[in-house]
């Protein structure tokens, strides 16, 4: 019988006899209980007043004892973590995976000096409007999602990595063109997590390439706050077919524009 308890505490024992161990700690439990309760026991038939002067060797009796948080909540925590809420009911299926090294973050965060700001107006644009309480986020170098067509009903896979160009659609604005520089999730007041993008525009510099004859752009400088660099990942809501080479002769890039996707 009481190796079916212990069994049923440990499952697995890599071989060794830990029943020892195990019994100390049962005997151990069962001596605290007995203390707290002030030494009464209803299966005795009088008091037992030795243990109640016993309180100056709690400190030898709980010698190499220590409290964790209990196993299964913490996994029910985890699960919890993994899942990303999306903020638009036409996207759904959100997958965050290869956590960035936290060099490469700390270097995209070096080029965000209003960080918190912009992240907070993104949370704003998914419905969160008070300030934020948690500060809890993961990096990712790759996102999928799946969105369906408005217009269609059709179904159709995103995929987004660091370092991939796309193309968003911005009020007030043609189709602007972006590079993806950073993916993370962050914990919102309502203890869900929310995928966003960190981006670099392009911004046109009423340019053609003399041979191409395709348009030229610049990246964004770091300084500009013209444009929002933080937005959820629901910006990104049509799948990509924008490409961009970089000119080094003359430091600018090249948008592509025999690029095609072949079927």
């Amino acid at each position: 019988m009481v190796h079916r308890i212990f069994k049923a505490m440990v499952p697995r024992t890599n071989r060794k006899n830990i029943e020892l161990d195990l019994l100390k700690r049962y005997t151990t439990l069962f001596a605290i209980r007995h203390l707290v309760d002030g030494g009464i026991d209803q299966r005795l038939s009088r008091r037992c007043d030795g243990f109640t002067s016993m309180t100056s060797n709690f400190r030898h009796i709980l010698t190499n004892w220590y409290i964790t948080e209990d196993k299964g909540t913490s996994n029910e925590h985890d699960e919890q973590d993994d899942v990303v809420t999306s903020p638009v009911n036409f996207i759904t299926n959100i997958t965050l995976k290869k956590e960035v090294s936290r060099q490469d973050r700390e270097n995209v965060m070096l080029n965000l000096p209003h960080f918190n700001s912009e992240l907070l107006l993104s949370f704003e644009d998914i419905g969160f409007k008070s300030a934020l309480v948690y500060s809890q986020m993961s990096w990712y170098k790759l996102a999928t999602y799946t969105i369906e067509e408005t217009t269609s009903g059709v179904f159709s896979k995103i995929h987004l990595h660091i370092g991939d160009f796309v193309t968003i659609q911005e009020e007030n604005h043609d189709e602007c063109y972006a590079i993806i520089k950073g993916i993370f999730k962050y914990k919102a007041n309502n203890n869900k997590f929310y995928a966003f993008i960190i981006l670099d525009w392009f911004e046109e510099i009423k340019r053609v390439h003399h041979v191409l004859k395709c348009p030229l752009y610049r990246i964004q400088a770091t300084d500009d706050t013209c444009w929002r660099r933080i937005f959820p990942i629901s910006v990104v809501d049509h799948v990509q077919k924008v490409h961009f080479v970089y000119d080094a002769t003359n430091e600018c890039w090249i948008k592509n524009n025999f690029f095609f996707t072949a079927i």
